[in-house]
């Protein structure tokens, strides 16, 4: 009976050990945990790989999808990016310098530091340093809600949170964990519901112009939208209102939250700055939102 337990426990060990090696078709063998967890604290992902790259629009591996796609409406071009990830840890944000030091740097610059596969600008933190929810890679900068302003929470679980009108009661009644969390907005979409009868802020809601959002579609999957303003030729640019229609006509949206726009609209993919191509005026930023690649060939 010893014997026989002996040689099961023998089997299983080997059994584990075949689970965790594959063979590849040229007979080598190789280790089949290709995608890991990014460390909260990397100051980047790990390097995109370049036969990844299936177009000028396009980036596959396996652990992140990025498909870039061009359209139209009001009169105005905008850019859809579509991106699924494989963990939250590949939702990233990085800043051009560091809270205390808030200098800026062009998005395509902060992205290629970064390894980012694809990066939109973030909220301009600098910008209202009296003001909002601040929080970037678990590090809680600033908490200063007066409920003003719409702030976005991404959690441990990769999910959106907006809290409309926040107050710092609100943020700190947040049961999630807290990864990122942005001060900007509006909220366009909330819990499926396309909002409506913005006020005009310092986020010019009803003044055709650039815009840039990032919405939540599904688990790990997400929809990065811009829009051209009125500086580009053959746009008009889109009001607040324009822009949540824009956005709400993309199926399964389920949270979106306005990010800094105008001159700040930056999307960048194989670290270059995609939108907007056309327009004289290219702002440097203090911040941005990136997705990372997980894939350790």
């Amino acid at each position: 009976g010893c014997e026989r337990m002996k040689y099961l426990r023998i089997a299983l060990i080997v059994l584990m050990l075949a689970c965790m090696l594959v063979l590849t078709p040229s007979g080598a063998i190789v280790a089949q945990a290709e995608v890991i967890e990014l460390g909260l604290t990397d100051k980047k992902g790990l390097p995109p790989q370049k036969d990844c790259y299936l177009s000028d629009r396009e980036y596959v591996d396996p652990s992140i999808s990025v498909k870039i796609e061009a359209g139209r409406m009001d009169e105005t071009n905008y850019l859809v990016a579509r991106v699924k990830i494989a963990n939250a840890s590949q939702i990233r944000s990085a800043m051009a310098q560091t809270y205390s030091n808030p200098s800026k740097v062009f998005g395509a610059s902060m992205a290629k530091r970064a390894n980012a596969v694809f990066a939109v600008n973030g909220d301009y933190f600098s910008a209202r340093m009296n003001v909002g929810y601040v929080a970037r890679q678990g590090k809680v900068y600033r908490t200063k809600c007066d409920g003003r302003y719409d702030v976005l929470i991404i959690d441990d679980k990769g999910d959106l949170h907006i809290f409309k009108n926040a107050t710092n009661d609100a943020i700190a009644a947040f049961d999630g964990v807290v990864v990122n969390g942005y001060t900007f907005g509006p909220g366009l979409v909330i819990d499926g519901v396309a909002q409506t009868g913005y006020q005009d802020m310092d986020n010019a809601a009803l003044k055709p112009a650039q815009r840039m959002c990032i919405a939540q579609v599904g688990e790990l999957e997400y929809l990065c939208i811009c829009s051209e303003g009125p500086e580009d030729p053959g746009s008009v640019g889109l009001t607040l209102e324009q822009f949540t229609q824009l956005v709400a006509s993309f199926e399964g949206v389920q949270n979106a939250y306005n990010l800094d726009g105008g001159s700040s609209s930056t999307m960048v993919f194989q670290n270059q700055k995609i939108n907007s191509p056309k327009n004289p005026k290219k702002r440097e930023l203090c911040d941005i939102l990136y997705f990372a690649s997980a894939y350790q060939p």
